[in-house]
């Protein structure tokens, strides 16, 4: 009976650890990836107009005022080109 009692026990902590590990890997898909993705660009400006609800954005405006411009009537956003240096270095 004790031997029972151990095997018992034993086998209750191995699928408490199996279930552990499994709420662990919930959600993850088969990349090791952190799920950030920079969003798709088209151009190589300063400043980047949202073109789409998934973050693809067109970078052709030379400043924000331009890139706001058309933005605007559209419903759109504007941010800085996020593969250009902010940092005041030359490219």
């Amino acid at each position: 009976m004790k031997t029972l009692s151990i095997l018992t026990a034993v086998a209750v902590l191995g699928a408490g650890v199996s279930i552990v590990q499994a709420q662990g890997t919930m959600g993850k898909t088969g990349s090791s990836s952190s799920g950030m993705q920079a969003p798709q660009t088209t151009g190589n400006a300063a400043f980047c107009i949202a073109t789409s609800p998934s973050g693809a954005l067109n970078c052709k405006y030379a400043s924000m005022a331009a890139c706001e411009k058309d933005a605007k009537p559209q419903n759109l956003n504007c941010s800085p080109n996020p593969k250009k240096s902010t940092t005041g270095s030359k490219q």
